[in-house]
């Protein structure tokens, strides 16, 4: 499900708070992405890139227009078969208090490749400087809360770990929510060189609001105030 993803005059607003009009987030999109294409979503905060991510994946629905993949609406889908074709960083991913490899697993617990998959997700996410100072490797817990020997991260290290999740769940359709926000420059270069590698022949989408790097897309799609400014 992932040849051809499509928005047709999509409309979505928040509910208001009391006493408030509703909160338009997006208003009237209407995008074709094509298989294997690489999709930077432009704008400032607020402008709806977070949300059109969400309408995709039907964590939210639309109130109007439609999302299409293949010519089918999503809501014809099941929510698991949709979203199976997916892996989706979010910039507020969580951590979690387990060891290494369980934190990169959890993505995708049906994969069996083992070690050599959960490794190769860590360094392509530029995580390998948490895995050589980790004392017992795969097996060293993040945070003391179940082991007092546990490794605390900085806010750029989880970042990475979170995109080693990403990275390790087999997927047709990668996206990526402002994927470096956390990252330092030298840092946030090297993510988006690995990209080209990682996505070769897969549909990439990624939001940001900074204009670093977006040079590395095939099409950059510019949103403002939820509505498309340029294509």
């Amino acid at each position: 499900m992932s040849e051809i993803i499509k928005t047709e005059h999509l409309t979505f607003s928040y509910p208001p708070d009391e006493g408030k009009e509703p909160v338009l987030a997006l208003g009237g999109v209407s995008l074709s992405i094509e298989q294997g294409s690489f999709v930077t979503i432009l704008g400032h905060n607020g402008s709806g890139k977070s949300t059109l991510i969400k309408l995709l994946l039907r964590l939210y629905d639309v109130d109007q227009g439609a999302v299409k993949i293949n010519g089918v609406d999503i809501r014809k889908y099941t929510i698991s078969s949709l979203r199976k074709s997916f892996s989706v960083y979010f910039q507020d991913d969580p951590s979690y208090s387990f060891d290494l490899r369980e934190n990169v697993s959890i993505a995708d617990a049906e994969r069996t490749e083992g070690d050599a998959a959960i490794t190769r997700a860590i360094i392509d996410s530029g995580a390998e400087d948490i895995l050589d100072k980790a004392p017992a490797g795969l097996d060293t817990f993040l945070t003391r809360l179940f082991d007092r020997n546990g490794m605390e991260l900085s806010g750029g290290q989880y970042q990475k770990l979170a995109q080693a999740r990403t990275f390790y769940r087999r997927h047709s359709a990668l996206i990526l929510d402002e994927p470096s926000s956390n990252l330092d420059p030298r840092a946030e270069h090297q993510l988006f060189e690995r990209l080209r590698g990682l996505a070769e022949g897969k549909t990439v989408l990624f939001t940001s609001h900074r204009l670093t790097n977006v040079a590395l897309a095939d099409r950059i799609v510019v949103l403002e105030h939820g509505r498309v400014l340029e294509d």
